[in-house]
């Protein structure tokens, strides 16, 4: 009986130092996938005149009702934001909110630089944009060009001043 519980300890012991090893190894292929790169894209206060409103012909924010814009980069390489803004969800998270779904594209100098965006994000429905001072994070869907395979995310400022930054965080 000696011998059978020797092994049956022996065993236990061994298994639970391989579990031990595939966890460490685990946390450590999860916490040390590199640091991730940044890069910034600024632009000036948003003009009406750079929104087309499509609306679904409904009073109110309705599913559907859309934004399209077209905005340059303010920095020396330029750059282009275009994209739509979607009401998928009015009166979510509150009744004066709305959650509109993001499809943004990023160019970065030349058309092939790329950083394209979507994810949801809170808006005010009486409100064309993000209100001054508020920051949303958005996940990055991918890249082309420089940014070829990019994952990661974007940090989106509305400054006080009117004028925008979108700080991304990528991994390629």
């Amino acid at each position: 009986m000696q011998k059978n519980t020797t092994a049956v300890v022996a065993i236990m012991i061994a298994l639970i130092a391989l579990v031990g090893t595939g966890l460490s190894f685990a946390y450590t292929a999860a916490t040390s996938g590199g640091s991730y790169e940044t890069v910034e894209f600024k632009h000036a206060e948003v003009e009406s005149s750079q929104v087309t409103v499509l609306d679904s012909g409904v009073d109110g924010s309705t599913p559907g009702d859309e934004r399209f814009f077209i905005i340059p980069a303010t920095s020396p390489e330029g750059g282009l934001l275009t994209g739509s803004l979607t009401v998928v969800a009015p009166d979510q998270p509150l009744p004066s909110q709305e959650l509109r779904r993001s499809n943004l594209v990023f160019t970065f100098g030349a058309i092939e630089d790329q950083l394209t965006v979507g994810g949801v994000a809170i808006y005010e429905i009486d409100d064309p944009a993000l209100a001054l001072g508020k920051v949303v994070t958005r996940p990055i869907l991918g890249g082309s060009g420089k940014f070829a395979g990019a994952t990661g995310w974007v940090d989106t400022t509305h400054n006080e001043d009117g004028t925008w930054v979108h700080v991304f965080h990528y991994k390629k």
